[in-house]
């Protein structure tokens, strides 16, 4: 783990220098290309790092891209992050593919009906709560406070489903890191996924609900299209 630390150090000390040099030019360089080294390399040592402490190597991704990106020490530029939007979209895709592959239909005949039935129960539960404590806040929070009472009922609803949202990147990271098997992780992962499909059709339908309420009207053929 010495050996990762040093180096995550060097890289980290690195990018500052990078920084710095391209701040005393007109041209400020190839940001993406910044953007997309720096945080491989830097993940691949904040992974060992995390491992080495015991925790998910996912700790550590998430802990250097918030310290070198645009909003803490700086050092990845915002415009860098912007251009990685390719990027995110093909990793997203390819963690929906990998969460498809897990459920099969053996796995939803065992389990299926018991984990619709706990989702809709955790959702529901949370929406509930989310929704009330954003519409009780309304006065204090400004994006809120000017709307009418319908379209801040709206707004509050769509708020709540993105609230609600499962993760099945984190859940499946862990899950083949520590490669975990067995019955409570196949219903997990089940869990995971009936979850996600059942907010992605409620924040459809508040999205709907809110352009709605906004004066852009409601097509209905496009929001279960």
């Amino acid at each position: 783990m010495k050996g990762s630390v040093f180096r995550l150090l060097l890289l980290v000390a690195l990018l500052a220098a990078i920084t710095q040099a391209q701040a005393m030019r007109a041209d400020a360089g190839t940001p993406v290309l910044l953007a997309a080294g720096a945080l491989l390399l830097c993940g691949l040592f904040a992974g060992k790092v995390a491992k080495g402490l015991g925790l998910p190597r996912l700790t550590g991704y998430l802990l250097v891209g918030v310290a070198v990106g645009p909003y803490a020490l700086g050092f990845i530029p915002g415009a860098g992050v912007k251009g990685l939007e390719l990027v995110k979209g093909l990793a997203v895709s390819l963690i929906a593919l990998v969460a498809g592959t897990e459920l099969h239909l053996g796995l939803l005949r065992r389990v299926g009906a018991r984990v619709a039935l706990l989702c809709a129960a955790v959702c529901g539960a949370t929406f509930v709560v989310c929704f009330g404590a954003t519409f009780a806040l309304k006065p204090f929070l400004p994006f809120l406070a000017p709307l009418t009472l319908p379209q801040a009922l709206a707004v509050s609803a769509l708020l709540s489903t993105v609230m609600v949202s499962f993760s099945p990147t984190v859940t499946i990271a862990i899950v083949q890191e520590t490669s975990a098997k067995g019955s409570f992780t196949e219903f997990l992962m089940a869990l995971v996924i009936i979850g996600d499909l059942f907010v992605m059709v409620a924040f459809g339908l508040a999205a709907g609900i809110t352009r709605a309420t906004f004066g852009d009207g409601l097509d209905v053929a496009a929001l279960v299209g």
